[in-house]
């Protein structure tokens, strides 16, 4: 609870510092800093959007009457042996428990709000049902925020009208509220967290299409919900106001930052932060704090408590290119997710698939060994522990088939022995599946033969091929490594269709691990490998054929390794980034990783770079890598060349409409950012 206090601390100080102190914004020294007079204090506006226990508001009054005395007694140190009058008002305003009005709350502010009352065109039908939700609506509970306080919200008669007229004539009527003013001043607080994919079985499409539509200006993806606070704390802002907000630390990652972030960005500026950071008592939830400001911002920018010259839509330090790297044609169609099995009643033990066969022999067409991500990382010779039953896409039978466009045998119902273990262990899950009103659970109850997502392109794409690239899609280390084509792939894997060691080489390389940090995620404490992130927009050296001999004579020493001490990847490479492991073959392993790191970065043409490789320490905590002038270096120089690739395939014609379209824009924002990225470099 400790920590959870010192959280609490910094998210206030920090967000209230510029409203508080003239000169924090303006960038001057801390010592000219002057703090606000008490009234100018008094008449701040401060909120917790999703309050619960109520301590970020409670700390929020500590702060602010510590500064009011001080300003009371500036006041009194101004005026020696003179009566200060202290100007009245209230410290702090009220905020609800939850978004949400209750159902005990005023008729009228329903009604209201059901008429219509201050909705954008168009909203009204994307509404949900009034009859079953009591909506909230900002507007309406703090007209003193939103609301000129001169005007009446709710009539109940034209007599009424006239009287509310009338006052509102009278030279006691309060003053409108500037433009400029309207809005909270400021925002604190701990949004919750849920997944993209959870929030619309948790609150339903019609929610998850509105918040889409009305707070991320439709654009989509599988952002967190904390996201979509971030968006609506903007709004709720006056034009120099500014919030701190704790997020998941994947605000700044994958679809969660092209939603929150990469929007937010446009017209504010975060101007403190902290990009990852262990949430007191959950071990493995990262967090992020994000400090943004609504108005201009002249002052210091800190990140990670460290001074730097600007902060990102990915909480880092900017670097001399700018944006968002695009998908490339060129690696379009070579990286695919392993197959959704959706039901263990398909998996079995090895001794269970060698008893179908032996049972008979032709079992064995539907019987495949069943690689996921904890056999990559875990068993020395990465051999998968399961087996797998697989109907590819086979009818069920010859009375299943479609008969305007017959595929004919095989059929599920020609290996009875496998089918039967389906039927009685799949059949059952997929049915309960089919009472939902969800299509694709229809779809799946209806197929229950079959898997979820068969991965069909993914096994026509490698059918020719001995072996592929795999990398775990969640993982403690980013490592590829060579598998045998000829079996399934769970869900939890990434499959790259590449066969040579020199691909090899480059994507087990610093250079591509930074990237992959850099543009994946996260989940939890572990790295994820987005492969539309992180590997459809890398830009690959036009050459590679510098890298077959080191890429050999690392991943044969590696495997080595593996099996002489019987440890998997993630022991492996535990012994690799610890600075206390001595051990000959493990010093021959960073060795071998330096000659491969040389051997990519001179495929580039980038030898000029120093890579000075050492334990550092980065966002995961230790690691044996390149150091951080490197690794800055070497993310603008791929931005760029992914900037400049891009054009190129744009005017090859190859992201035309109707091809498939890449992430970060059209035709003029590319030629745009290219063209920055080649000045912005030049001067450096």
């Amino acid at each position: 609870m400790g920590e959870f206090c010192f959280t609490t601390d910094l998210i206030v100080k920090y967000t209230l510092e510029p409203l508080v102190y003239e000169g924090v914004a303006e960038g001057k020294p801390q010592q000219e800093w002057r703090l606000k007079s008490a009234a100018e204090l008094l008449q701040l506006k401060i909120c917790d959007m999703a309050m619960g226990s109520g301590a970020f508001l409670v700390q929020t009054c500590r702060y602010l009457a510590e500064r009011l005395v001080e300003a009371w007694e500036n006041a009194e140190k101004a005026n020696p042996g003179k009566v200060v009058v202290a100007p009245e008002g209230t410290l702090s305003k009220s905020v609800p428990q939850e978004c949400v009005i209750p159902k005990e709350a005023d008729e009228r502010l329903l009604n209201a709000f059901r008429e219509g009352a201050d909705i954008p065109d168009g909203m009204g039908k994307a509404l949900p049902d009034f009859d079953k939700l009591c909506p909230f609506h900002w507007e309406l509970e703090f007209p003193e925020v939103f609301i000129d306080s001169s005007l009446s919200l709710v009539t109940n008669s034209a007599g009424s009208q006239k009287s509310k007229s009338s006052k509102s004539k009278s030279s006691n009527s309060p003053s409108p509220i500037p433009h400029s003013q309207k809005g909270f001043d400021s925002l604190v607080g701990n949004p919750p967290f849920m997944g993209g994919k959870k929030i619309t079985g948790s609150l339903g499409t019609e929610y998850r299409d509105f918040i889409v539509k009305w707070l991320a200006n439709d654009k989509k993806g599988n952002a967190d919900f904390c996201a979509y606070f971030f968006l609506k704390a903007k709004d709720l802002l006056n034009e120099n106001g500014g919030f701190g907000l704790i997020a998941t630390n994947t605000i700044s990652q994958g679809d969660t930052r092209e939603v929150g972030l990469d929007q937010l960005i446009e017209n504010c500026t975060i101007y403190r932060a902290v990009s990852s950071r262990t949430w007191p008592g959950i071990a493995s939830l990262e967090v992020a704090y994000v400090w943004l400001r609504k108005g201009n911002w002249n002052g210091d920018f800190i990140l990670d408590e460290k001074p730097v010259d600007g902060i990102t839509a990915f909480l880092t330090n900017p670097g001399k290119a700018s944006g968002n790297p695009y998908q490339l044609a060129a690696n379009q169609n070579k990286s695919f997710q392993g197959s959704v099995v959706l039901g263990m009643g398909f998996v079995l033990t090895p001794e269970e698939a060698q008893a179908l066969i032996e049972k008979d022999a032709k079992n064995q067409d539907v019987l495949f060994p069943y690689l996921n991500g904890q056999d990559l990382n875990t068993n020395p010779d990465q051999s998968p522990n399961r087996w797998v039953i697989n109907f590819f896409d086979w009818p069920l039978d010859a009375e299943h088939d479609d008969p305007k466009n017959p595929k004919g045998r095989p059929y599920a119902s020609d290996y009875p022995d496998c089918l039967a273990i389906v039927e009685k262990k799949v059949k059952p899950e997929r049915d309960k599946l089919g009472l939902k009103s969800d299509s694709s659970a229809k779809g799946y109850a209806k197929y229950w033969w079959l898997y979820a997502r068969r991965g069909l392109e993914l096994y026509s794409a490698i059918a020719n091929m001995e072996r592929v690239l795999v990398i775990p899609e969640t993982t403690k280390f980013y490592n590829f490594s060579f598998i045998p084509s000829n079996i399934v792939f769970s869900h939890a894997t990434r499959v790259l269709t590449f066969v040579n060691v020199q691909d090899f080489s480059l994507l087990n390389s610093t250079l591509h691990i930074i990237w992959a940090d850099l543009y994946s995620s996260t989940l939890e404490t572990r790295l994820k490998y987005i492969t539309s992130d992180c590997f459809e927009t890398f830009p690959f050296p036009t050459s590679t054929a510098n890298l077959e001999e080191i890429g050999e004579k690392y991943y044969t020493h590696r495997q080595n390794i593996m099996l002489t001490r019987q440890e998997g990847l993630t022991k492996t490479y535990n012994r690799f980034h610890n600075p206390d492991e001595t051990n000959p073959d493990i010093e021959e392993l960073r060795t071998l990783h330096i000659e491969m790191d040389n051997a990519v970065a001179a495929a580039y043409g980038w030898e000029d770079i120093e890579l000075d490789h050492d334990f550092h320490e980065t966002k995961q905590g230790i690691r044996f890598t390149i150091c951080e002038n490197a690794r800055r270096e070497i993310l603008d120089r791929l931005l760029q060349l992914n900037h400049q690739r891009y054009a190129e395939e744009v005017a090859e014609g190859l992201h035309d409409k109707g091809k498939k379209k890449a992430k970060g824009g059209g035709k003029k924002k590319v030629q745009e950012e290219v063209n920055n990225d080649v000045k912005q470099i030049e001067m450096f």
